[in-house]
């Protein structure tokens, strides 16, 4: 049997002024009827160039210069036959994709072959509602409203609709697809725009269209990489069952291993082009053949990792290529073979496995690799006094739904972004901030920083109450506290280069300058020379360009004397004048080397900046470059070496590595923690990968809905969390191993409330997997949580009785309350908790939505609800009822 696509010898090339851009180079790949296929690489390696190849939409300047796509479908052949009468591109049940005109694509994709795209905010239309999206997508594949490539019908997808009437039996069907991916009350939300949804809810509707035909292959490309780990693990169940259900295959395109090995049968590793390694996942997780694969799994955080093992380099350039082995240049294993002629592939593992790579090495000594030498890493007590201490910190923005509203007064409602938090942070620490996106995180680190005003609570930081400085006692305060940003493109400046971005900063605080407190100090190396005959003077201000750790700034000094030549080396950009004493017969009788800062502040400050490009890892060449001449890691370290310049104490790092490859991943995390060590540092991490922050903080705070639900140390929270949410987001934790079940995993339904009407009580309690029932009710933790999202709804009044009606064998109230049982609960308890509950459904059914939600609140009502749970004192506490 044929596979269910094959791509052979597949190069697609982009024209540009410099050259053709590589970008994918010769690939093979086979996916097989129900099978998924991981791809995976890091960012510039080709995967999603190979996704657009795949659909026939590659934009110019590019274009498929080589190989072929094959797709095998006996329903999209004969019509292919049909429509293009016998066409040169269909053999037997196989289509050429690359020889296919236009035309002939437009019926394979959607119809067969659907793709869901990275970023589902930029692909819906924010101008249509969501179930018009999908509906139009049914229309064109399923019920027949494809319309001939003509002038005409292109105005007419252009103009204004006159009319978004949707023939009923489209909008039935749409409303189904919207259900089946998880949407619910999907007839209410099926007119609802794509800005009222969350981002798992948007990205579900991606699904639903590309869902809408029933393809035989689905392409992902990053559908998890924006999304919370909570919504990942959703998205990622909802995608096994429903390829279990249709049969179709999927190709998994990600830089996320965990995502990879939690879902794929086979994968495929990517670099500059061509894939370098390819079997079974079991198999190239426990056995990695290429040195890419397992440096790329090396630079995963892992909990018995205190050092991660980065990729040295970056992606090259896919113009000029390095002849051979494309890794070479940063292979630690490389040796003079790899350089030489084209890199075949080779087979890896026993006979029965297909596992091979692009390696001429049979094994590689794993043992060399990741033993570099680091910096000490501090072991020390935590202090006395905090750094920081937060208290009852809030952060409401007003609600205005118009422009009058600004000048007449809003409705009153506020959106309780920040709504009391409390934490402490003290020096050389790292406490980590995490939670689902909206839940306050990255607002929380702005008002204490007071970059948004707070609305209400304390911030003191080294003793002073932030809240008490007026606009130039808090810009002199900031010297002190500075902001790593997510996005390093968008938070730099595109009109400055690397030096100006860095050196702005000094400028604004008229930097740098010496600190009368510090001394300095020479880290002194002699060759060739008796140590007493050299001597070095370490001006007082040098501190200004290299910085102090606890109140000693050093330079390292080496000197050697060879053949009676003097070389004078000193690692910091400083100034340097050497004096070589002599006596009549030519000995040197004594070096003197005097290191100072500079004599003006323009030298200062550029060489202040030198050194900070070097502190960050980057090279001073890089002085003049711009940001978008730079990759996204290189911009991360000038986003570092930016909050560095004025010599903070504290810094708050906002999501500093969640858009970033695994391997720049590593290097920016080993590169924060060496910056903590040399420069003393405390730091505000924040971000919602768990793994990650295991890994960089000391202690971690979780937060939700604007509030603080757990507090503890890393090891103690991550081996006994408390909290539900805690749990539930431990669970959610993708693990790069597919040996590895997720049976137990336990997904949260829905999404984060309003901040603007958080929940009464506990605000997790709308989707907490144990949530209290009263003492006096007996009934099974599943099905009561059955109960209590209905009795949610019922208070938002967001069942869609309409839809209920519709499917409804007659619109009699007592067949409209059997749909809405059939829909909203798989098991009705017995008793008297089951008469009210059939009660209440029947009064929903009826429209009395009061009676009902009385009904359902003096029966079922929880703790939960009726109680706001404190989190307590002592060394891990945890704001939930379950422990009181």
């Amino acid at each position: 049997m044929p596979p269910l696509l094959s791509m052979e010898d597949l190069r697609t090339q982009f024209a540009t002024d410099r050259g053709r851009v590589k970008a994918v180079d010769g690939i093979d790949l086979e996916i097989e009827p129900g099978e998924t296929v991981g791809l995976v690489g890091e960012s510039g390696s080709g995967k999603s160039v190979t996704a657009l190849s795949t659909m026939g939409l590659v934009d110019d300047p590019g274009e498929i210069a080589g190989g072929t796509i094959e797709f095998t479908n006996a329903e999209i052949a004969a019509e292919l036959r049909e429509t293009f009468s016998n066409p040169s591109f269909v053999d037997g049940n196989t289509v050429d994709l690359t020889a296919a005109p236009e035309a002939a694509l437009r019926l394979v994709r959607g119809q067969a072959i659907s793709m869901i795209f990275q970023d589902p905010m930029t692909s819906l239309n924010p101008a249509h509602t969501v179930g018009e999206q999908v509906a139009e997508s049914l229309s064109l594949h399923q019920f027949g409203g494809r319309r001939k490539d003509t002038w005409l019908n292109a105005i007419r997808e252009i103009l204004p609709r006159i009319s978004r009437d949707i023939d009923p039996e489209i909008r039935e069907r749409t409303i189904e697809i919207l259900e089946e991916v998880g949407i619910p009350e999907p007839g209410a939300r099926f007119e609802e725009y794509p800005h009222e949804f969350s981002g798992g809810m948007r990205q579900r509707v991606l699904i639903a269209i590309a869902l809408a035909s029933q393809p035989d292959l689905l392409i992902a490309d990053e559908p998890t990489t924006a999304l919370d780990v909570t919504i990942q693990a959703q998205i990622l169940d909802l995608i096994d069952e429903l390829q279990a259900e249709l049969g179709m295959s999927v190709l998994m395109i990600t830089h996320d291993l965990g995502v990879v090995a939690e879902t794929c049968d086979r994968v495929a590793v990517m670099y500059a082009g061509e894939i370098v390694e390819e079997g079974p996942a079991e198999e190239v997780f426990a056995n990695p053949s290429h040195p890419y694969t397992y440096t790329l799994l090396e630079s995963i955080p892992t909990e018995d990792k205190e050092r991660l093992t980065p990729i040295a380099g970056n992606v090259p350039d896919l113009i000029d290529m390095p002849e051979g082995c494309h890794f070479a240049p940063r292979c630690p294993w490389v040796t003079d073979g790899c350089t030489d002629g084209e890199i075949e592939f080779r087979q890896h593992g026993g006979t029965a496995v297909d596992h091979r790579s692009k390696c001429l090495l049979e094994d590689f000594d794993k043992a060399k690799y990741g033993t570099d030498s680091v910096l000490p890493q501090d072991t020390g007590e935590r202090g006395a006094e905090p750094l920081l201490e937060v208290s009852n910190l809030k952060k409401y923005y007003e609600e205005e739904d118009g422009v009058l509203d600004r000048f007449l007064g809003g409705t009153g409602k506020s959106v309780k972004a920040v709504d009391g938090v409390d934490f402490s942070i003290y020096p050389g620490e790292t406490l980590g901030l995490v939670g689902e996106s909206g839940c306050g995180k990255s607002t929380a680190g702005r008002a204490l920083l007071h970059l948004v005003e707070p609305t209400d609570g304390r911030v003191l930081f080294a003793g002073t109450d932030l809240t008490d400085l007026d606009r130039s006692g808090l810009r002199e305060a900031r010297k002190d506290m500075q902001m790593i940003f997510q996005d390093p493109l968008s938070s730099l400046d595109p009109r400055l280069t690397v030096g100006q971005t860095i050196m702005e900063p000094l400028k604004i605080h008229d930097l740098p300058e010496s600190d009368p407190s510090v001394s300095t100090t020479a880290d002194l190396t002699v060759s060739g020379i008796e140590r007493d005959r050299v001597e070095v003077e370490v001006g007082d201000e040098v501190d200004a360009v290299v910085g102090a750790a606890e109140d000693i700034s050093t330079v390292h000094v080496s000197v050697a004397v060879a053949d009676d030549d003097v070389t004078v080396e000193v690692d910091e950009h400083v100034g340097v004048e050497t004096t070589v004493s002599r006596s009549e017969s030519g000995r040197i009788e004594l070096i003197s080397v005097v290191v100072s800062a500079g004599d003006s502040d323009r030298l200062r400050r550029r060489r202040r900046v030198n050194q900070l490009i070097e502190a960050v890892g980057l090279e001073t060449g890089q002085y003049n470059r711009y940001p978008h001449e730079m990759s996204g890691g290189q911009r991360q370290r000038v986003g570092i070496a930016r909050a560095l310049a004025v010599d903070p104490d504290f810094i708050v790092a906002d999501e500093p590595v969640s858009a970033l490859d695994v391997s720049v991943q590593a290097q920016i995390l080993n590169l924060l923690e060496d910056l903590q060590n040399r420069f003393d540092l405390t730091y505000l991490f924040i971000a919602h990968d768990l793994s990650v922050v295991r890994h960089i903080s000391d202690r971690v705070a979780v937060m939700y809905l604007g509030e603080i639900v757990e507090l503890a140390d890393t090891e103690a929270l991550f081996e006994d969390p408390r909290h539900p949410y805690t749990q539930a987001l431990l669970s959610a934790i993708p693990v790069p191993d597919p040996t590895v079940g997720t049976e137990d995993r336990d997904i949260l339904r829905g999404d984060v409330p309003s901040p603007i009407d958080p929940p009464s009580g506990c605000h997790f309690r709308t989707r907490c997997p144990q949530i209290i029932p009263p003492d006096d009710l007996d009934v099974d933790q599943e099905v009561y949580r059955e109960i209590m999202f209905f009795k949610q709804r019922v208070e938002d009044r967001t069942i869609d009785l309409e839809t209920a009606t519709h499917e409804a064998d007659s619109e009699t109230p007592r067949a409209i309350a059997e749909q809405l049982r059939e829909d909203h609960f798989d098991t009705v308890p017995a008793g008297e908790a089951g008469s009210v509950l059939e009660s209440a459904v029947e009064q929903v059914a009826s429209g009395d939505w009061e009676e009902a939600e009385s009904l359902l609140s003096d029966t079922f009502e929880s703790v939960c609800e009726v109680a706001d749970p404190v989190l307590s004192d002592g060394d891990h506490p945890a704001a939930c009822h379950l422990l009181d």
